[in-house]
């Protein structure tokens, strides 16, 4: 038994009003054609009923535009990704968008291919997290057709509209924070892979310690991003045994296995270390300790993302491209 799709003309005649004050509320032209509030939503609400579905195909060779706007993050599941993803989704809906989500997993063939996907799909723009090599991916070129944002890190020799936090600035004031609480041997744990904002953060780190007189030299633990658990408990394991007092994750995930395990194995020495990692996902304020961090303004960060594309989508011969660096927030919480 097959259902009948559900058409502008079934709505039109539920409603007794013609086709066309249907089709210019559900594309959100009410207001521009003078179509009134109370009719407007007598509109939406027959098709929520009826659950009436557009006709993208349609659509798409109507008006050139397939409504539809590519999303490719590095891992959905991470919590920071995840809430970057409901803001871009939100934003795009309010501007009339649907999103098509794909997870690069920090793997180039891997976002290849999803970006090969969205080209299929004829995705009106994309808006991408980049990975190692991305100047090697297709579909990233200078000349890619598809208006492309990129979000959180920069891609080498890409020139497109960028919208990420200032991972610097960040980094230097988690470090400084735990120099002026006398923290002194402060380690470093980062990812084994090139990307700008672990870069950045690594740098901002080094330049942290370097400015107080009297501290070590940099010690960084570059974690294999494969087999990341059994290499993080090698590393901390050899941080406390050559008496490191500070531990900085340049991101949420360290950040967050490392407590696990310092739960497990060296919960005695939580009173005495001092952690600090970026991004802010809640474990962090209900841990024990609470862990400081630096908030990235992930909203700000979405909404700003999928301002900059619609308008490359509505402009597209226009070249300018826009690097934006948003200023974070740091969250200062109790070492205990």
């Amino acid at each position: 038994m097959t259902t009948k799709r559900i058409k502008l003309s079934d709505i039109a005649r539920e409603l007794n009003v013609s086709v066309g004050t249907v089709s210019l509320v559900l594309s959100g032209k009410a207001k521009q054609h003078r179509i009134g509030e109370e009719m407007a939503k007598k509109v939406i609400a027959k098709a929520d009923e009826l659950d009436y579905q557009a006709n993208i195909m349609a659509r798409s060779l109507r008006t050139g535009k397939s409504g539809i706007i590519g999303l490719a993050v590095a891992d959905i599941a991470n919590p920071y990704f995840g809430r970057m993803a409901r803001y871009i989704e939100n934003e795009a809906s309010n501007m009339g968008y649907q999103v098509m989500f794909g997870s690069s997993d920090e793997d180039s063939n891997k976002l290849s291919s999803i970006l090969n996907t969205f080209h299929s799909r004829q995705v009106d723009g994309i808006i991408v997290v980049p990975v190692e090599n991305c100047e090697l991916v297709g579909g990233m070129s200078n000349n890619d057709t598809i208006p492309t944002v990129l979000i959180d890190r920069e891609c080498n020799n890409l020139q497109t509209d960028l919208v990420c936090t200032n991972n610097f600035d960040g980094a230097v004031q988690l470090n400084e924070v735990l120099l002026k609480k006398g923290y002194k041997k402060i380690a470093a744990f980062v990812y084994n892979l090139r990307l700008s904002n672990f870069e950045e953060r690594l740098n901002g780190y080094k330049k942290a310690i370097k400015n107080v007189e009297g501290t070590f030299n940099p010690i960084v633990f570059s974690i294999d991003f494969n087999n990341v658990e059994e290499n993080l408990v090698k590393a901390l394991e050899e941080a406390l045994k050559i008496r490191c007092d500070g531990l900085f994750f340049v991101n949420n995930s360290l950040g967050i296995l490392s407590l696990k395990i310092m739960r497990k194995r060296y919960k005695k020495l939580l009173t005495k270390i001092g952690m600090v990692s970026f991004d802010n996902p809640e474990v962090f304020d209900l841990s024990t300790p609470r862990i400081t961090c630096w908030e990235q303004p992930v909203e700000e960060m979405s909404k700003k993302a999928v301002e900059l594309l619609v308008g490359k989508i509505n402009n597209k011969n226009e070249d300018k491209c826009q690097q934006i660096k948003l200023k974070g927030k740091l969250i200062l919480r109790d070492f205990q």
